[in-house]
């Protein structure tokens, strides 16, 4: 039965642990579906053995735990990243990339051996979301749409002409998905592939916030260069070949600027975060548009002055001065 959707229940499990015993208790249902997201990052570089421990044996008593299981095959779906290298064709530029790829061998591996059915899916660095905890080379990404339109100032460490392939946690979690669905008759020429996402340059992120939230937005973001992170960036491709995941279904995002709305609607007013006037205007006004509200001109204006007053906005003195003459008159 195909997965559209399904309940997370909450366990806290060392899956660093001392053999496949530490995370059996995860398999006592026999789920059909296996999404293994957990890895560490940036920390792997410098933490050698933890990195090695999370992220290789992590996965390894993951597959061993399972293939323990009589008669059991499930869908294991392994969340890798665009920096690890093809497999036997580029040199590995820290040691995340390396045990990501050691991860993605081990699934084709278990799979070749029917202890699982796997796929392994390069995802590219996911923007717009709200936890700043997570560490990585490239968390300045990320923080360059969320810390600006929370009002914080973000750095951008790299040159704005840097191009890099992103994508939503929308986009990122329907390819999830899609991937858990897939035959295995479809994933005969690989079980490793790239994702699809856009790749959008830094001044392309810059002007599409201060297009969609404000100049006074965009401008939080300021430039801090980091060699270290640099260095590690700049080695990885910057258009990633996404053909063969194209093929099988997998959607990118349509543009900078949807990822960024999309930040702003569901996350942001979700969580009830304070927004920038310029910014809670504009979606006061896709809200009728999407409504098809087919209005004059005139009284559009004043549903989305009269929606900024009952949420007690702070509206532009301009803006709110000619709609309470109008209202006067």
């Amino acid at each position: 039965m195909p997965v559209t959707s399904f309940v997370v229940g909450k366990r806290k499990i060392d899956i660093a642990g001392d053999g496949p015993s530490c995370v059996e208790e995860l398999f006592y249902g026999r789920p059909e579906f296996i999404f293994h997201l957990a890895s560490l990052s940036e920390e792997a570089d410098f933490d050698f053995d933890r990195g090695y421990r999370v992220n290789v044996d992590g996965t390894k008593n993951m597959l061993d735990a399972i293939r323990a299981i009589p008669g059991y095959c499930p869908r294991f779906v392994f969340a890798s990243s665009i920096a690890a290298p093809s497999q036997c064709s580029a040199a590995p530029q820290d040691s995340y990339d390396t045990q990501k790829a050691i991860a993605e061998l081990l699934v084709s591996e278990y799979s070749r051996k029917g202890y699982v059915d796997g796929i392994s899916i390069r995802l590219p660095t996911i923007v717009g979301c709200p936890d700043a905890t997570y560490k990585a080379a490239t968390s300045f990404f990320p923080s360059m749409i969320r810390e600006p339109l929370s009002g914080h100032e973000a750095i951008c460490p790299v040159p704005l002409f840097f191009r890099h392939t992103i994508a939503s946690p929308k986009a990122a979690a329907g390819n999830l998905l899609h991937a858990a669905n897939l035959t295995s008759q479809q994933l005969a020429m690989s079980r490793t592939m790239n994702m699809p996402g856009i790749a959008p340059a830094v001044h392309d992120i810059i002007e599409a916030l201060g297009n969609i939230a404000g100049k006074s937005v965009a401008k939080l973001i300021r430039q801090e260069r980091d060699i270290s992170i640099w260095r590690t960036v700049s080695s990885w491709p910057q258009n990633i070949d996404a053909t063969y995941a194209l093929s099988l279904g997998f959607v990118p995002d349509t543009s900078i600027d949807a990822i960024i709305k999309y930040y702003i609607k569901d996350e942001l007013k979700q969580k009830k975060h304070s927004l920038p006037t310029e910014v809670e205007k504009m979606h006061v006004e896709d809200d009728l548009k999407q409504k098809k509200c087919s209005l004059p001109t005139g009284v559009e204006k004043r549903h989305v002055e009269d929606d900024l007053k009952q949420k007690t906005y702070s509206i532009p003195t301009g803006f709110g001065k000619r709609q309470l003459s109008g209202a006067a008159a």
